[in-house]
Order: structure tokens, then sequence, then C-alpha cells
């Protein structure tokens, strides 16, 4: 049989980072499916949580009205997210967005502003005219011409320019930032 020899300073310490760790996990508790419902009209960040249709999700990156199970926006989870400081202050700032107008809202024509609408993510096999606004790579594009196929970004051929004060992008940052 061997002997083991440990110092009572290192079991003391070895015992307090255990102790710790234990404690911190059992503080996080699963998150509350009320309290963590989708809503649509909300802004959530990414690795927000919510609870939809039976289901568990967290967001890829932020979104607004983009449903869970439905768009690439939100991966689903195996089990109820662990409601930490973190998580619930993901939650608190999507409650407190769609209670808020951003401050990327441009006039209105009777001098009312008007929320600032994401463009619709890029897609392969989506036809594009002139003017058209699309979402890609986190960044806003315009097509320069008809295009369909064409990734934004790529310079051969040159079918979209990049817009770089969009507002929706002003608001994600801000999201992100909060």
């Amino acid at each position: 049989m061997i002997g083991l020899r440990v110092s009572g300073g290192f079991l003391a310490r070895l015992l307090l980072v255990l102790g710790l760790g234990f404690s911190a996990s059992a503080l996080a508790q699963p998150c509350d499916p009320d309290e963590a419902g989708w809503q649509p009209t909300r802004y959530y960040t990414a690795g927000a949580a919510v609870f939809h249709e039976g289901h568990w999700f967290q967001a890829r990156q932020v979104n607004e009205g983009k449903e869970p199970g439905i768009s690439f926006d939100w991966k689903e989870l195996d089990q109820a997210p662990e409601c930490d400081a973190a998580q619930k202050a993901k939650q608190e700032a999507a409650a407190k967005a769609a209670t808020e107008a951003p401050s990327g809202t441009t006039g209105g024509q009777d001098g009312n502003p008007t929320l600032c609408e994401e463009p619709e993510q890029w897609r392969f096999a989506g036809d594009y005219n002139p003017d058209d606004l699309v979402m890609h790579g986190g960044m806003v594009w315009k097509a320069i011409g008809k295009t369909r196929g064409d990734m934004p970004g790529m310079d051969a051929p040159p079918s979209w320019r990049e817009v770089e004060d969009h507002c929706a992008l002003k608001k994600k940052i801000e999201l992100e930032t909060q």
C-alpha cells in the first residue's frame, strides 16, 4: 500500500475551491418558462434563452420577430438553461428594448419616429432588384442591380454595396453592448 501525505493547508485550500465551485452552481436554477416566453416584438441578444411552444431556444445573434424553431437565428436547447445573472440580464435587456424606441429610429411623415426595420437575411435563391436591402455576415447590403445567387461581399460580379450607416446596425451594436 502506498501512503499519501497531504499537508493540512493544501487540503483546506482544495476543500475551499471545491466548496466555492459547488455553491456557485447551486445558485443558478433552471429558467422559468413563464418568465422567458418568446415575444415577437422583443430584441434578443446573442445567447438569450426563450421558451416557445414547449421548447427552449437560444439566440444565435441579435434578432427581433424571428420565431424560434423556424429561423436559423435560434438553436434549440436540450434542456432548460440555467438562469444565472448573465442570462437574467439578457432577458431584462430584451424586455427593456421592447418598451423603448431604438435610438436608430428615423422621423416619420407626421414627426413621430418610425421604427428601424432590419432587412431580411440574404437568401441564395432570392431574387433581388436594385436598392433591395439584405442582412448578410452581420452587415447590411444594398443591391446595385438585379441579382440572384450573387453573395453580398463578393467582388465578382459586383452586385451589392455595403450600407455602413444603416439604423439596424446601430441598434444591433447597442443591444450587444448592454
